[in-house]
């Protein structure tokens, strides 16, 4: 049934929701407008999947309510990928589209369903297990199933999490273009620039719990900004007021009775708003420094001309001369299973390179952030994985009270004895920082620490792996924090670099990918030989390209008229020649794109009935 175009797509109303004890939001009351890009922003533990599974409806509010629009249509991409033991790709897409009352045998289901396995470099896996399959790829899987149906309202939480670069941008485009409203929440500050006109912060300081922004992420910083500017001038201003109500009263000032009651009661009620304020203005901030454990040799790894190949014969790097120093600040990058953890466990002495050699430094200590926190034990308490044998722990050569030192990264003196299990992600992120703090390492490994972290908590990291004076290797799906934190990118699997190929910053590596992406392919010439006439048609992939290029070439050019107009806007001349540079640019990519659409229409030859 079509949605009512007319209405908002969804309004909450006083939403309520608490667990145990613990309220997360009271009063919360917004609505999703038609085709809405709205980012859900808030801190860890702020009540962001909840709020989205209430959205969903899978999860009812303590009070207040959800209406929507008759005939609407919502998918729900989960954090956790969960699908029925021995489920394939295909079957999963089918179950998706079957819950949503969908007969998956009609013909322009089974299309969709072909469609979307294209879409996400699927088809190859289609029949395969999805249990089989990395991390990334079953969350390419989720987000397929989530999109199957053709919802009228798309909720994701954390889509980035365990997607490579290539299938971030891909989903940034297809958000950008899909006209579908869709509420995301996502730690990814250049997702959220590129794809969200609407910031919604769950966050108690604000009016009943909730901050609208409309604009883009940097204007909702701004707006941020300066509303806890005012809280924290109102909280003096209330401050002084109570410093001088208090005062009269302590000088026992004659007045009538009524009058001094009253005065009595203003000056009780200034102290419980001012008590308030302090607590909503006080930033809980963690304290983190990384130890390097001293002196260190200035090259920690040196390899000449490793290789790898795995058990199906494919070469995951080869010929490959790296240097790693003591002041070495590297990010890796590449699709899933390119062979970034493989590359990583080469170097650390976990597996042997097939051919090359590999020398490490005597001293080397490497401590290791792996991307399943596997190193925590869901069984045993916070503290008992903090100290496994007592109730102290060593920071920087000196003993700690453990509960003290989980305060430090924003854990309640009551969540010390709770298993670890029972974290969220981004709670289970923070213990594993705090276990790594308390190991001296001339070498950092970080593989994806930023998933489920709030911003609050990646800039702190940040700002430690700054001041950090150890090497530090990284994998990261946050691109922002890759350029804030290293100073070199080694990319893999690029289409014209099969091998690894150093770059300056992501958005080198990007600008070299979506000009290899718009480059013309060469075609070969005609033959008559009918066998090599029908490998010159389109493949199933090139077919969907080409029906989809009138589409991307409109979102080109629609980027290419608001840059033009960004161009004639005010600024310094450095900043007029960048905007230039970028019109000049995109404009190139434009062309291109008409490049490649001529010859997909030239191979694919004329249309027959």
């Amino acid at each position: 049934m079509a949605v009512n175009q007319e209405l908002p797509v969804l309004t909450g109303r006083k939403i309520e929701k608490s667990f145990a004890s613990r309220l997360l939001f009271r009063e919360l009351s917004f609505g999703i407008p038609q085709k809405a890009r709205i980012g859900l922003v808030g801190s860890n533990g702020a009540g962001k999947s909840t709020l989205l599974k209430i959205l969903a409806g899978q999860v009812r509010p303590d009070s207040g309510d959800v209406t929507t629009v008759r005939g609407l249509r919502i998918s729900l991409l989960e954090q956790d990928a969960s699908f029925a033991a021995g489920q394939t790709v295909r079957d999963a897409f089918t179950a998706a589209v079957e819950a949503a009352n969908l007969d998956p045998w009609e013909p322009k289901v089974l299309r969709k369903i072909d469609q979307t396995l294209s879409q996400l470099d699927l088809v190859v896996y289609e029949d395969q297990q999805i249990e089989s399959l990395s991390g990334g790829w079953r969350r390419r899987v989720q987000l397929g199933a989530a999109l199957v149906t053709e919802p009228d309202l798309l909720l994701l939480d954390e889509p980035t999490n365990h997607l490579d670069a290539e299938a971030i941008l891909w989903l940034e485009d297809f958000l950008n273009s899909c006209g579908i409203a869709f509420v995301v929440i996502s730690h990814d500050r250049l997702f959220l620039t590129r794809t969200v006109e609407f910031i919604y912060e769950l966050d108690a300081r604000h009016p009943n719990g909730i901050l609208v922004v409309e604009g883009s992420f940097a204007t909702y910083l701004d707006r941020k900004a300066e509303l806890m500017a005012g809280l924290g001038e109102r909280e003096k201003k209330l401050a002084n007021r109570l410093r001088r109500e208090t005062e009269w009263l302590r000088r026992g000032a004659k007045a009538r009775q009524t009058k001094q009651r009253a005065r009595i009661e203003n000056a009780d009620e200034l102290s419980k708003e001012v008590a308030n304020l302090k607590t909503l203005n006080r930033k809980n901030r963690l304290s983190l420094v990384f130890d390097d454990g001293g002196r260190s040799p200035e090259k920690l790894i040196v390899t000449k001309g490793i290789s790898k190949v795995v058990g199906d014969n494919r070469t995951l790097f080869a010929d490959l001369d790296m240097l790693i120093t003591s002041k070495s600040r590297i990010g890796l990058l590449g699709k899933n299973g390119c062979g970034k953890t493989t590359l990583i466990k080469t170097l650390i002495g976990l597996q042997e390179p097939t051919t090359g050699r590999i020398q490490r430094a005597d001293k080397l200590r490497v401590v290791h952030f792996e991307q399943g926190r596997d190193t925590i034990k869901p069984e045993l308490s916070l503290l008992r994985n903090l100290a496994p044998d007592g109730d102290s722990v060593m920071v920087q050569g000196r003993p700690m009270n453990a509960k003290g030192y989980l305060s430090k990264f924003n854990f309640r003196s009551e969540q010390a004895d709770l298993p670890a299990g029972r974290l969220s992600g981004g709670e289970r992120a923070r213990l594993r920082i705090a276990q790594i703090l308390l190991e001296p390492a001339s070498l950092l490994i970080l593989d994806e620490p930023t998933n489920d972290l709030d911003f609050d908590t990646l800039e702190v990291l940040e700002e430690a792996l700054d001041e950090y004076s150890g090497a530090v290797l990284i994998v990261s799906h946050d691109r922002t924090f890759l350029d804030n934190v290293t100073d070199e990118l080694w990319a893999f699997d690029t289409p014209d670099f099969p091998r690894l190929t150093r770059f300056a910053s992501y958005l080198q590596w990007e600008l070299a990918h979506e000009q290899e992406m718009a480059s013309p392919k060469p075609v070969e010439k005609a033959s008559k030989n009918k066998a090599q006439e029908k490998t010159a048609k389109l493949s199933f992939k090139e077919k969907f390209e080409f029906d989809q290029m009138e589409a991307t070439i409109a979102v080109a050019e629609k980027r290419l008229a608001e840059l033009e107009k960004e161009a004639e806007l005010p600024g310094s001349p450095n900043e007029v020649k960048d905007r230039y540079a970028a019109v000049a640019k995109q404009q190139t990519f434009v062309e291109s794109l008409y490049s490649r659409w001529a010859e997909l229409e030239a191979r694919k030859g004329p249309t027959t009935t």
